[in-house]
Parts: C-alpha cells; structure tokens; sequence
C-alpha cells in the first residue's frame, strides 16, 4: 500500500465520502441486527458510493450496482416495515444449495457479454469481475429483502473481492470500508444463523 496516497485521500476526503462511509457502516451493523431502519442508511451510501464510483474509480459496473442498491432499498425497507407492523419481524429463511449453484453458474456465464460492452462503452476498469461481483451483489441483496441466511456468505466473498477491486484502484478508503463490510458481514452470518438454529 502507498501510505501517502491513503494520507492524502483522508486528508482530501469530501462530504461524499464520509457520508458513504459512515451511513455504509451503520446499514450493515443494523441489517445484522434486522433493523428495517438499515435501509435507509443503505440508500443514503449507495447513493455516496455511485457518485465516486462514477467521478473516480471508473467502476462502471458498480455504478450501476449502487444505483440498484438505492431503488430495492425502498423495496426492502417496505417489505421489512411491512413484516414489522404483521407478526412481528420476517422470520430468517434459507434456500437449497441447488438454487445458489444454478444462480452462480448463470452470473459466470453472463458477464461475458456484459463486461464486454462495460469495458467497450463505458471504460469500466476491470470488466469481467465487476460484472460478476454486480450481479452476485444483486443476487445477494435480494436475499437480504427476503431475510435468507446466506446472504452473509455472499456478502462476505464479495466484500473480500471489492476490497481488492478498490485497493488495485488506489481507492484506500473505500478498500477499507468494503473490508469493514467483510467483517461486519462474518459477524451477521453468525448473529443470523444462531437465531435461525434457536427458532
């Protein structure tokens, strides 16, 4: 790591950033506690996240990722709220392995043709895994609406491999918050999965 870039990016850091970061971090910590409230923080930083996403680190893929990030936030702070005001919070669920296998088999197939047209129209930097990591995150965040336990497992791939994504793109800053992610996202899985083993 070049420490005086990172010095630099913090020393530069704008309004943007900070609130990306900080509202990015409070979303995780409250979607582990399955707070509907998460969602809000989420769509404030997603929305941080596509701005510089955009404007600095040319990740095409993830613009468009954040952006998606914003609207299901809406869906899943309604479908959380609607669970809520019901019978009390959606109970966790799981999927069959077969269901994840099938999905991870089509995103791999998928982004070939879609990194192409980033890496050709939209001078996306890193074509081929940002599009598998977009659409794994899609995956992933819908999962997170239906309360699914193995959203964590994706999310903590994911967060892992935006981590070096973001490093490789000299974006220290967010290259620590996608691993603070990683982190947060192991602790989820296990809050997550003792209370879906207790039920």
């Amino acid at each position: 790591m070049n420490v005086s870039v990172l010095a630099e990016q913090i020393a530069h850091q704008d309004a943007v950033e900070w609130v990306g970061l900080l509202t990015g971090i409070i979303y995780v910590i409250l979607a582990a506690y399955e707070k509907p409230l998460c969602w809000v923080f989420g769509i404030i930083s997603c929305g941080c996240i596509a701005w510089k996403s955009f404007t600095d680190y040319h990740l095409m893929a993830d613009v468009g990722l954040q952006i998606f990030y914003v609207v299901i936030g809406f869906i899943g702070l309604w479908n959380w709220m609607k669970a809520k005001a019901g019978d009390g919070n959606k109970s966790i669920l799981t999927s069959a392995l077969q269901q994840h296998l099938i999905v991870i088999c089509v995103v791999l197939l998928i982004s070939f043709p879609l990194s192409w047209v980033l890496i050709h129209y939209a001078d996306a930097r890193y074509g081929y895994p940002d599009t598998v990591l977009t659409l794994l995150s899609v995956w992933a965040t819908i999962l997170l609406v239906r309360k699914d336990l193995h959203n964590w497992v994706y999310w903590i791939v994911i967060d892992v491999a935006y981590t070096g994504l973001y490093w490789r793109s000299e974006g220290y800053l967010f290259a620590l918050l996608y691993l603070i992610y990683a982190v947060i996202s192991v602790w989820g899985w296990r809050k997550w999965k003792d209370t879906y083993c207790s039920a």
